[in-house]
């Protein structure tokens, strides 16, 4: 006859798993095919829900991180940009408009875009500056000395 013998799994309430063999453990086999020894090894729980979420938190804070510091840098070139502007300086709105700056005010400029032409501008709509004021004079001054 052969020799038959009978493992008992239990499964514990924190997922670990033991083996009862009533046969020697060598020659007592698992349900899989496996040897009992191997079987009755407890293996390692899964990792929770929360230890998977820490890689996707961290990369989410370094998206954050790395928009917030080209954020800062856009918003302090522009703040440059509208501080460089003067009157001569050229410059084109956000519509498309080119002009040179006639006046500048608190909150707006006066755009010359053509002779006698003026068109009053907010400083929202400035979109680029084309010519520094202090590049125009000089400009002037290089025109000038060629001739």
């Amino acid at each position: 006859m052969a020799n038959t013998s009978f493992v008992f799994f239990a499964q514990a309430a924190d997922g670990s798993v033991t083996a009862t063999a009533a046969a020697p453990a060598a020659t007592t086999t698992a349900q899989s095919g496996a040897p009992a020894s191997e079987a009755g090894q407890q293996q390692a729980p899964p990792p929770s829900s929360g230890m998977m979420m820490i890689p996707f938190i961290i990369l989410i804070g370094v998206m954050i991180a790395i928009s917030m510091r080209t954020s800062s840098k856009e918003k302090k070139k522009r703040e440059e940009m509208m501080n460089s502007i003067r009157k001569g300086t050229k410059i084109m709105t956000s519509g498309g408009i080119i002009g040179e700056i006639a006046e500048v005010q608190k909150d707006q400029f006066m755009l010359k875009v053509a002779n006698n032409v003026q068109i009053a501008i907010s400083r929202s709509a400035v979109a680029q500056v084309i010519t520094p004021a202090a590049d125009a004079a000089d400009a002037t001054k290089a025109e000038v000395t060629k001739k």
